[in-house]
């Protein structure tokens, strides 16, 4: 089945975005796949392969200028994301952000045409104080839908944000949280248990090979990473600290890691071979 893609950006991510669509096209079925940018980065985001979508148009009368609280930008990219469901043209859409870099084809619908969902081990409980205060029920937390990227159904996303309890418009009540304290809301972690308590027949949990990479993004670190994982996301916070030590220590940790996959990979063929 094929979906529209949504990619937020910030000029923050130049350096993984162009990465992150190829990774899209080459290792996913889309329908289209939409940049959503402010409008002076309409032509990167074009020669980046994407189609480009105006930020500033997904939310009538919000924009990227209209608060400066600290982690603002990172709330309004959510507030988009979730925004974009009044735009996709497919009842599913696939938000991925645009540090994540898809490594080996993946499929997102079952082959009944259920949607898949990637978990993940993440916990952190803002996000689910967050979800009880503005949907008014508990979310019973058996795994994270923290990921970096999230299957929609664009129905559902409406049909949730009406439900969000507040006498002011639904983005308002995620901005009335964000005030609250640091990383208070999480939209992946919201709609997945959104689902989980509501719309039983669309969960489908499943699990990915995906890691969290301190690298800087290269091909060479693309390829050797889609040996094991298919898919990665190459934050910008975790190489913040450029000094050499960091580096030479971020270096380390990696080669640890490709070490243990390799460990990993070599114990699995010997049990295979004797079985």
């Amino acid at each position: 089945m094929k979906i529209d893609v949504v990619v937020p950006f910030h000029e923050k991510d130049a350096g993984t975005f162009t990465w992150c669509i190829q990774g899209i096209k080459q290792n996913i079925e889309f329908s289209r796949v939409i940049g959503v940018s402010h409008k002076r980065n309409k032509n990167y985001v074009i020669d980046a392969g994407a189609d480009f979508f105006d930020e500033e148009h997904v939310i009538k009368d919000l924009t990227g200028q209209s608060y400066s609280f600290r982690l603002w930008g990172w709330y309004y990219q959510q507030i988009l994301k979730l925004g974009m469901a009044s735009w996709v043209d497919t009842d599913y859409y696939l938000v991925v952000d645009s540090d994540t870099v898809f490594l080996n084809p993946v499929k997102f619908f079952t082959e009944n045409g259920k949607p898949l969902y990637c978990t993940g081990k993440e916990y952190h409980k803002p996000y689910f104080q967050s979800f009880e205060n503005i949907l008014g029920f508990k979310a019973q937390r058996e795994y994270s839908f923290v990921t970096h990227h999230m299957i929609f159904n664009r129905y559902i996303v409406q049909e949730m944000l009406k439900k969000f309890q507040s006498d002011c418009v639904w983005y308002q009540q995620i901005i009335n949280t964000a005030k609250t304290s640091t990383h208070a809301f999480s939209e992946y972690e919201t709609y997945g248990h959104y689902i989980k308590n509501v719309h039983q027949e669309e969960l489908n949990p499943r699990n990915l090979q995906w890691a969290n990479i301190a690298q800087a993004p290269s091909k060479k670190l693309f390829k050797r990473l889609a040996k094991y994982y298919d898919y990665c996301s190459t934050h910008l916070y975790l190489r913040k600290d450029d000094s050499y030590r960091k580096r030479i220590e971020r270096r380390v940790k990696f080669e640890i890691k490709i070490m243990k996959n390799e460990l990993r990979k070599a114990i699995n063929r010997i049990t295979n071979r004797c079985l």
